[in-house]
């Protein structure tokens, strides 16, 4: 920030500021730090899980395909208790984990690539597998029912692949999986639901083209991923788009200087190709779910105990002020249209309301004025049993940021801080989330007592002037005290923080 501005931003850090502390009520909560747990790898901490009756928790390492079983009883001292290989094949990653809330148990999912996934059911003290099923491509993330007979997994199958004869790139279409278990955690049910397309229905706002998904994908065949690639092979490496081939007939381009790290994908409303699942999230009587398309800026509706999708919500836009240019300047009077493109979502802990982590996913055209940007920055809250939008928190989520001094100034023309996923809970009978920010670093606390007006009460810093990139966040009890895990994947790192009560008066 320019110095010759700071009078200029007064009236936005006043703003922020009071977005932190707006009332005599929300103002008592706060979010402390507590420990830091170090996994030993520089990254690939990702997905927290917590079993509240034994005050364990499992973690998963992409990078590794290691799961650690972490005792989490002593908030101060975070205390890894064992760690597990799942023996993982080359091209294999480990995705996701979820304790079992009552059995020694917990379930993983792993991403086979070109091949469909798995659900692997092991033990928490010894590590060893008990059971496994074949689930769908992609599988990205499982959420066990609270009573533990079920889960529930995405599976994005967000992978490309190129057939070069054909010059044509497809990938296998996402689904959702449902599995059931007997008392001892053994499978006895599964079905894949598939995806209908719905996407056209009114509401939707992804109609068009002009958005695409960057995405990673091995066009040469050679088996790895090149970040930058002569493509039209003239011997140069030049800034420019190349004509790569074709997905579900329209053109796919390249830029060179990104090579294969960032083939741009076109968004199209007719494609159940790109319908993919991200984050699960169940009712307490296990009966229904509510599942993102974060690229869709949709949530499919299941209804468990038939085993069908039974619609879609369309997520709609959101409209606020930010701050949209990397300049040097960070003022937040830009306004802003946005797809939502959720990746987390949660219920209120009566399942009247579902919440969403407005990340974004895909990219605009910049040649396309009238095409909204991706992601809202914002946290929504939905009527469940309607899909009406009551509120957001609008620019609350930068703006916090940004008065506490972490706000990701670099990626103001992308998707500022990023919500990303988040977790809900009530303090003295109030329903809250917390919500952590993947480019800054930081957990925001939100209160829903007024659900058409959440609002940022409490902001709490990761530790360390590094990125942390918080993506998987997990809260548990104490007795009466509340804490919440982030897993930290740029950092290979789990912080812990306590929700607390301050004084009215700020003594």
């Amino acid at each position: 920030m320019r110095s010759f501005d700071i009078l200029k931003l007064l009236p936005i850090f006043l703003l922020s500021a009071c977005a932190v502390t707006p009332s005599t009520s929300q103002r008592q909560w706060a979010l402390e730090p507590v420990s830091l747990y170090d996994s030993g790898y520089r990254e690939g901490t990702e997905i927290i899980s917590v079993q509240q009756a034994t005050l364990r928790a499992v973690l998963n390492n992409y990078e590794t395909g290691e799961v650690d079983l972490i005792d989490v009883g002593r908030p101060e001292h975070l205390q890894r208790i064992a760690r597990f290989s799942l023996g993982l094949h080359p091209g294999e990653e480990l995705t996701s984990v979820a304790f079992h809330p009552s059995e020694d148990l917990f379930a993983a999912t792993v991403d086979a690539g070109v091949n469909p996934g798995r659900l692997e059911i092991r033990s928490a003290s010894t590590g060893a597998l008990v059971d496994r099923i074949i689930v769908g491509f992609g599988p990205d993330a499982v959420v066990f029912s609270a009573d533990g007979r079920l889960a529930v997994i995405a599976n994005e199958g967000e992978d490309f692949l190129f057939e070069p004869n054909a010059k044509q790139f497809f990938k296998p279409e996402g689904s959702i999986s449902i599995v059931r278990f007997n008392r001892s955690g053994h499978i006895v049910h599964h079905k894949n639901l598939e995806l209908a397309n719905n996407i056209n229905n009114e509401g939707f706002i992804v109609t068009q083209g002009g958005r695409f998904l960057e995405r990673e994908i091995d066009w040469n065949g050679d088996g790895k991923i090149s970040k930058k690639l002569d493509f039209d092979g003239n011997g140069k490496i030049e800034k420019k788009k190349i004509l790569l081939g074709t997905f579900e007939g329209h053109e796919v381009f390249g830029a060179e200087q990104n090579g294969e790290k960032k083939i741009m994908i076109p968004v199209k409303s007719n494609s159940l190709g790109l319908l993919e699942p991200e984050y699960i999230a169940i009712t307490s009587d296990g009966k229904k779910a509510y599942v993102t398309l974060q690229e869709d800026d949709a949530v499919a509706y299941v209804d468990l105990a038939h085993e069908r999708v039974t619609g879609y919500c369309a997520l709609g836009i959101a409209k606020h002020k930010v701050d949209a240019r990397y300049d040097g300047w960070i003022q937040f009077n830009q306004s802003m249209t946005g797809l939502r493109e959720p990746d987390g979502i949660a219920l209120t802990d009566k399942g009247r309301y579902f919440v969403t982590a407005d990340e974004g996913d895909t990219e605009a055209d910049p040649t396309d004025p009238e095409q909204p940007m991706s992601g809202g920055r914002t946290v929504s809250v939905f009527d469940a049993a309607t899909g009406v939008l009551l509120g957001d928190t609008g620019s609350q989520i930068d703006e916090v940021a940004f008065a506490n001094q972490v706000y990701p100034e670099r990626r103001s023309n992308k998707k500022g801080s990023e919500p990303e996923m988040l977790v809900s809970f009530d303090l003295d009978g109030v329903p809250f989330v917390a919500v952590g920010m993947e480019r800054a670093g930081a957990v925001e606390l939100i209160s829903l007592a007024d659900p058409y007006h959440p609002k940022v009460v409490s902001l709490g810093k990761m530790a360390g002037e590094e990125g942390k990139s918080p993506e998987g966040i997990a809260h548990y009890m104490i007795g009466d005290e509340h804490y919440l895990l982030t897993a930290n994947e740029m950092s290979g790192t789990v912080e812990c923080f306590k929700i607390v009560k301050t004084p009215l008066d700020g003594s």
